[in-house]
């Protein structure tokens, strides 16, 4: 990923990934910031943190992309995370340690039942961002009506037109996508492809 990414990011091509669990983006935001610099952003939506340092003795697993990526040398200046509802206290801890701007899915569902309305939480949202940002977007990040078969389903989460309200308030601040992934979809054992064609939407309206 890293090789291929850095050889289109020299010809000044836009890249995205696509598939994969959330470990594969590691070597596209490394590329990304070694042919452009680290003055960028990452807004991630996942119902995960992703900030443990290992998981099952396994360092680069899908549940360490993040921590690995701020503690690299060519870490992006910030990181931005929406919809965390399934994490441990070790990862709390570790984002207040690294100033993660965070936006758990029970606050953002607190905020829209006292009357606040998504444009605006999402505005509160982007204003964490610089003027360069990249997305990582873990389909668990959604409500699991839209990805029954992810690997780690997990209960609230974002609508579908929510994530979409999202993308453009991002790209209606002046702000840049300079790239962006879409990990962790998955068939159902039947061939189902729900999971498939809501991704595939969002990866049109990313691109």
């Amino acid at each position: 990923v890293y090789d291929t990414a850095k050889t289109w990011l020299k010809k000044q091509k836009t890249v995205a990934l696509v598939g994969g669990d959330h470990s594969t983006p590691y070597g596209l935001i490394k590329a990304l910031s070694e042919v452009n610099g680290p003055d960028f952003g990452i807004l991630h939506i996942d119902a995960h943190h992703d900030l443990r340092k290992s998981y099952e003795g396994f360092q680069f697993s899908h549940a360490s992309i993040f921590h690995n990526v701020l503690e690299a040398s060519w870490a992006p200046s910030s990181l931005t995370q929406v919809g965390i509802r399934d994490f441990c206290e070790e990862e709390v801890e570790y984002a207040k340690e690294k100033s993660v701007a965070v936006f758990y899915d029970l606050h953002l569902q607190l905020k829209k039942a006292k009357g606040e309305t998504w444009w605006s939480i999402c505005k509160e949202i982007v204003e964490t961002l610089p003027q360069k940002v990249y997305i990582s977007f873990d389909i668990d990040g959604l409500s699991p009506a839209f990805c029954p078969h992810t690997g780690t389903p997990v209960a609230g989460g974002l609508d579908y037109s929510e994530a979409l309200i999202l993308f453009k308030c991002v790209a209606e601040s002046g702000r840049k996508i300079i790239g962006f992934d879409v990990n962790e979809v998955a068939p159902g054992a039947d061939g189902d492809e729900w999971d498939a064609n809501v991704a595939a939407r969002l990866i049109f309206k990313l691109c």
